[in-house]
């Protein structure tokens, strides 16, 4: 199966003259479920970001199937971005003025395929709260917000950043399964940094860092439920 992402030869050293990674190369196949694995500080969200194109490495290449992104103009980066690729961030940054309906609409990538609305707000258990205003929501109801505002483009790519850090065991177990539930739904693959080890468990495969390198990687032959994650 041919890649929907592959990197070659990642390095970033930032201006403080950290290097961050150290050469870093992979690939990506659609339809799956894959964790980056590590510690804070191994390089894991910068690696996030350079594959997404919200950061330039400081060399080595991207490629999102045969056009190289590392090399694109920002105007090609931000069409990239508006039609291809998803992100969900820990810190939800939801539009406090929209309301939820208003949040996830404008995720809606112009003159491209969307989900079904209804069927995805529905499977999110959102459905009931489309007329009211992120602060009236739980953090959990926000996080399933900003996973639908992410999803809505159908995007072929989906990237998240320690996207339950700010939940708890039970909110982090529900967002868990709805993103294997899109997975296995709509087909999207999705990339997903994180420090525990648990949620890697339930990955199809699982990249683990340290100090800049890909220290493993492999396939998780038997992952395990969302809801059989144990925490502590």
């Amino acid at each position: 199966m041919k890649p929907i992402l592959s990197a070659n030869g990642i390095n970033k050293v930032f201006n403080n003259g950290e290097n961050v990674l150290k050469g870093i190369s992979l690939e990506i196949t659609p339809n799956s479920f894959t964790v980056l694995l590590g510690p804070s500080g191994c390089g894991k969200t910068t690696l996030l970001n350079i594959l997404s194109g919200l950061l330039k490495p400081s060399s080595g290449k991207v490629f999102w199937g045969k056009q190289e992104i590392t090399s694109c103009s920002p105007n090609q980066l931000a069409d990239l971005k508006r039609t291809h690729i998803g992100n969900i961030f820990q810190n939800y940054l939801l539009l406090n003025n929209l309301t939820v309906r208003e949040n996830i609409e404008i995720g809606m990538a112009p003159s491209s395929s969307s989900l079904p609305f209804n069927q995805l707000t529905k499977l999110l258990e959102i459905d009931h709260l489309l007329d009211k205003f992120p602060a009236q929501l739980s953090g959990g109801q926000q996080q399933r917000v900003a996973i639908a505002r992410a999803v809505i483009k159908k995007p072929d790519l989906l990237f998240c950043d320690e996207a339950t850090g700010a939940l708890d065991e039970a909110n982090s177990k529900k967002v868990v399964a709805l993103l294997q539930d899109l997975k296995n739904t709509f087909g999207l693959t999705i990339l997903f940094v994180t420090h525990n080890l648990q949620i890697a468990e339930t990955a199809d495969r699982v990249i683990t860092l340290k100090d800049g390198l890909i220290e493993q990687d492999y396939m998780n032959r038997n992952p395990i439920s969302s809801y059989d994650m144990k925490w502590g």
